[in-house]
């Protein structure tokens, strides 16, 4: 029987070392967007992003739309693996090798990455898949059956698809493979078109993917993602919360710490926020607040002079006292810790960014790594975005920065920044245990346990009077005793750890 160890004894370092250790992570140093791929890369100095427009080839000019995603090579900064939702790309802009057909027959051929459907926010992200050089792709999407039934619908097109791919950077000399492709995680369930994004679990290592579910359900889907395996969790259902038909647009967005939650999307005014917890993904203090209406500026459309209606983009300010909100014409700035409703919520820009035959609506918001909110857009046909330069800052002192990001370049349009979580975010105090067996190595030495798997008494040797802590895989401490017997018959089935004198063994609970 072989025993395993922590190979990184978490509880037991000071965890502001461990978060200066992962404030060095640039993993989000780099992103691609727009007609063709701008690719911009943070120089970490605190200046607007360096463009090189010649870093994607543009003969077939590709899309990076409000779809997309991206990851650079954590330790240089410099890009690894970019995706549209529907293709994935190489550093070099070609397509990777197995690269192709992200998505099912019929949305690839019928509703590409050149179609509206690439505008649907946050429909794909990339996580490292632990430390070796692979990456889950996650893809939201539609199946064949689902896409047959509600083609030409105007009353809802839902996706019911979420899977991952694998991408192998090792291979092809360094340029990558996809070795794995269309793993199913959510399957044969109505899933939001919208609203995909990923925390850090506290364990420092592995990720919490949290999905919202379709226009008919108020559920989250909670998926633990390791460095071993992609697993539905849980999910949680948010009373009073209602999504309406329009999920085309919106966001998720966790906060700087990781320890809020946010959600907005379509047509309904609603802000979901709560507390979120790194160890198991639950939401807590949930609040659904309202956002407000403009009652002047929708100039474009058939209904003139009605309320600016669509939600973009939801974003926690760096120092999470702000969360700001998009709407098409509109920007708002709410007050966390404010009680009042009506001194919280202050308008931060009102109507267009530039003349309006070049205005283009504003998008979903990216946090970037210097400290600024950069605001994306609903449609492309210009080279520059605006942003906020403050937005630690109450108010109209966030400044607001008109078109200040420019890249002025022939036929290259921005849209809006590729989708990435906070890779920056380390462990917190909570002593969550690790989840990846990449963080466990063997070791023959010390106390054994046996039976394993049990289902009844665990006995452990070699280790009288010494304190031993049962932890479920959550990192919450269950069971502490310095008896040589634990009775887990009270425990459910499943997965658990064995903590004594910095050891520690995985114990399956079996009936």
């Amino acid at each position: 029987m072989s025993k395993i160890v922590v190979k990184y004894i978490i509880v037991c370092i000071m965890v502001s070392n461990y978060l200066n250790t992962y404030a060095q992570n640039k993993s989000g140093y780099a992103f691609v967007y727009g007609l063709g791929g701008i690719y911009a890369q943070f120089d970490g100095s605190g200046n607007l992003p360096i463009v090189d427009s010649a870093y994607f080839p543009h003969t077939n000019a590709q899309r990076f739309f409000t779809g997309s995603s991206s990851i650079c090579d954590s330790a240089t900064g410099n890009l690894k693996v970019v995706t549209n939702g529907y293709l994935l790309f190489s550093s070099n802009g070609n397509v990777m090798q197995n690269g192709d057909s992200l998505v099912p027959k019929n949305i690839y051929l019928f509703n590409g990455p050149n179609t509206l459907l690439s505008y649907m926010p946050q429909t794909s992200l990339i996580l490292p898949k632990g430390s070796s050089g692979l990456y889950y792709v996650f893809t939201t999407t539609i199946t064949d059956t689902t896409y047959n039934k509600y083609l030409g619908s105007v009353e809802k097109f839902p996706y019911d698809l979420l899977q991952y791919h694998v991408v192998d950077m090792n291979q092809n000399g360094g340029l990558g493979k996809v070795v794995q492709k269309n793993v199913p995680v959510i399957t044969n369930y109505e899933i939001n078109r919208v609203g995909m994004q990923a925390c850090r679990h506290a364990n420092g290592y592995d990720w919490w993917l949290i999905k919202q579910a379709g226009l008919d359900s108020t559920a989250i889907f909670k998926i633990l993602v390791t460095a071993d395996s992609v697993v539905i969790k849980d999910t949680q259902r948010i009373p009073n919360l209602a999504y309406g038909k329009w999920d085309g647009e919106g966001q998720s967005c966790f906060s700087t710490n990781g320890k809020k939650y946010a959600f907005s999307c379509g047509r309904t005014s609603q802000l979901l926020l709560a507390d979120f917890d790194r160890c198991s993904a639950e939401l807590r203090s949930i609040q659904i607040l309202n956002i407000p209406k403009d009652s002047t500026t929708d100039p474009y459309s058939i209904n003139a002079g009605k309320w600016d209606s669509v939600i973009n983009g939801v974003c926690f300010a760096p120092n999470d006292s702000f969360i700001y909100i998009t709407r098409d014409y509109n920007i708002y700035q709410y007050e966390l810790n404010n009680p009042d409703s009506a001194t919280a919520w202050v308008r931060i820009k009102h109507g267009e960014d530039t003349s309006l035959l070049w205005f283009e609506r504003y998008g979903i918001l990216h946090k970037g790594i210097d400290g600024r909110i950069y605001i994306g857009k609903n449609s492309n046909s210009s080279s520059s975005n605006s942003l906020i330069n403050k937005p630690n800052l109450k108010g109209l002192a966030c400044d607001f920065c008109r078109k200040c990001l420019r890249y002025d370049l022939p036929d290259m349009h921005t849209c809006a920044p590729s989708n990435m979580p906070d890779f920056t975010l380390g462990a917190d105090s909570s002593g969550c245990w690790p989840l990846s067996s990449e963080q466990l190595i063997v070791n023959n030495e010390q106390w054994e346990l046996y039976p394993n798997p049990v289902n009844a008494i665990l006995y452990i040797k070699h280790a009288k009077g010494k304190e031993k802590k049962l932890y479920n895989t959550y990192g919450q401490l269950l069971i502490s005793t310095t008896k040589e017997e634990i009775d887990i018959s009270g425990l459910a089935k499943g997965l658990y750890f064995l903590s004594c004198e910095q050891q520690t063994q995985k114990v399956l609970v079996e009936y």
